[in-house]
């Protein structure tokens, strides 16, 4: 799947040089998000690392061409309604998600718990579909479009595990910055998953939530994306344990037959 990605990326130009003030306006409207709608200029410029002269005129300009809103009142910067408009066009093509939502949602359903696909998007994890079973308790950790990085939730830990093991070492030694202790931890967290073929935490968002998170493989065993869970605790200890994974696993072997063929 990566190698596909990269000779994709080459074929459409990847490899000439990037248009850095796209690449500025794109990294300030990912500071915004579900848990930070509304954000101070400061608060971008700490986010974003650039500086606050750069960070202003882009803001200003986005918020001229509709896709950033400013409250006149507090000054405080938004994503606009114009993004959704641009999201509109986006084409309903065959995509991994489209392939697999209605078996994820039904998955929601049996389990009762909260559902996530997510994928790699270069050094994080990236949500691509959520569906909740029903219950009056909703974990509402990851929102679509949301990134996380590989140390913290199930299904980012079960997407490090299956990348190739060049990748993980990059990943480990690089982007995460982790401390020798944490690193030594999450090194024995994903080959466990990897070993077992699905990871469970508890605890991890709060007490009395558990989480739960299987790989989506292709017939190739080629890395797909994660399907993971959270909900309570109950559900994730002893035989309902091995219900929930039972149910999780019968939904990737249906998703894998559903995706077969795809180009991801």
């Amino acid at each position: 799947m990566a190698n596909d990605a990269v000779k994709l990326r080459g074929q459409q130009g990847a490899t000439l040089p990037r248009v850095r003030s796209i690449s500025r306006a794109v990294a300030i409207l990912r500071a915004f998000s579900s848990t930070h709608p509304h954000r101070a200029l400061n608060e971008i410029v700490r986010e974003t690392g650039l500086d606050a002269g750069t960070t202003r005129r882009i803001l200003v300009t986005l918020r001229d061409e509709g896709l950033v809103f400013q409250d006149p009142v507090n000054g405080l910067y938004s994503a606009s309604a114009g993004l959704l408009e641009l999201a509109r066009a986006v084409p309903e093509t065959v995509t991994l998600v489209s392939l697999v939502n209605d078996r994820l949602l039904q998955l929601a359903r049996d389990t009762q718990t909260t559902i996530y696909l997510s994928t790699v998007d270069n050094d994080v994890a990236i949500c691509q579909a959520c569906h909740n079973g029903g219950q009056a308790i909703e974990v509402r950790w990851w929102a679509v479009g949301e990134i996380r990085a590989f140390d913290r939730g199930t299904g980012p830990r079960v997407l490090l595990a299956y990348l190739p093991e060049s990748e993980q070492e990059r990943i480990l030694s690089g982007p995460l910055k982790l401390e020798p202790g944490e690193e030594k931890t999450l090194r024995a967290e994903i080959a466990r998953a990897r070993k077992k073929g699905f990871i469970v935490k508890h605890d991890e968002i709060v007490e009395g939530i558990s989480a739960m998170a299987v790989p989506l493989l292709d017939d190739n065993g080629q890395l797909l994306g994660a399907i993971s869970s959270g909900g309570l605790t109950p559900n994730y200890v002893g035989a309902a344990q091995a219900e929930h994974l039972e149910k999780m696993q019968t939904a990737v072997s249906d998703m894998r037959n559903a995706v077969r063929g795809l180009a991801v």
